[in-house]
C-alpha cells in the first residue's frame, strides 16, 4: 500500500451535537504516533500522518523529556471481526531505495507489511540491492493461538 504526502482520505463526521465520528474513506495506511512525558507518563502529543520525514524526524528527536509511546499502522480493515478501521503495532521500520532512486519505507506489523512512498506497483526485482536500511526496530509479539 502506497500513500502520498499530503493525501487525505480519514473524514470526520458528526451526526448531532458532541458526537464525532472518524470515517477511512481511502485505501492507504497511516502512521499514528504517540508521544508522553518520559517521568510522569501522560500523553504530551500524538501525531497521524502518511509524510516519512514527519515520521522519521519524531522518531529521531521527540523533543526535550518525551518518549515514544506508541508507534502504531492505522489502515483500512475488512477483516470479518474488525470491519472498518485496523492498528497494529509497527516492530520494524526500513528504508530502502528503488534501481530509478525512489525512496519509499517499509513498515511491518503484525497484520502485515505497509508502504509508504516509491511506486505503486512495486516488484522485489525493482528494489535496489543493498539500499535497505532498518531506522526502528521493536520485540515482535508473541503469537497468541485460540481455541482448545
Amino acid at each position: 500500500m502506497a500513500a502520498k504526502a499530503g493525501h487525505t482520505d480519514f473524514e470526520f463526521k458528526s451526526e448531532s451535537p458532541g458526537l464525532w465520528c472518524l470515517t477511512k474513506k481511502g485505501r492507504d495506511a497511516w502512521v499514528h504516533i504517540t508521544l508522553a512525558c518520559s517521568t510522569v507518563k501522560t500523553v504530551v502529543r500524538s501525531v497521524l500522518t502518511n509524510d516519512a520525514s514527519l515520521i522519521k524526524q519524531t522518531l529521531a528527536d521527540p523533543g526535550e523529556g518525551l518518549a515514544l509511546r506508541s508507534f502504531q499502522m492505522v489502515f483500512p480493515s475488512d477483516f470479518p471481526d474488525n470491519i472498518g478501521v485496523g492498528v497494529a503495532d509497527i516492530y520494524e521500520m526500513k528504508e530502502a531505495q528503488t534501481k530509478r532512486g525512489e525512496i519509499f519505507h517499509s513498515f511491518y506489523t503484525r497484520f502485515g507489511i505497509f508502504r509508504i512512498g516509491g511506486p505503486v506497483e512495486l516488484m522485489a526485482s525493482q528494489v535496489k540491492f543493498g539500499s535497505d536500511v532498518t531506522l526502528y526496530t521493536a520485540a515482535r509479539p508473541r503469537p497468541r493461538y485460540y481455541g482448545h
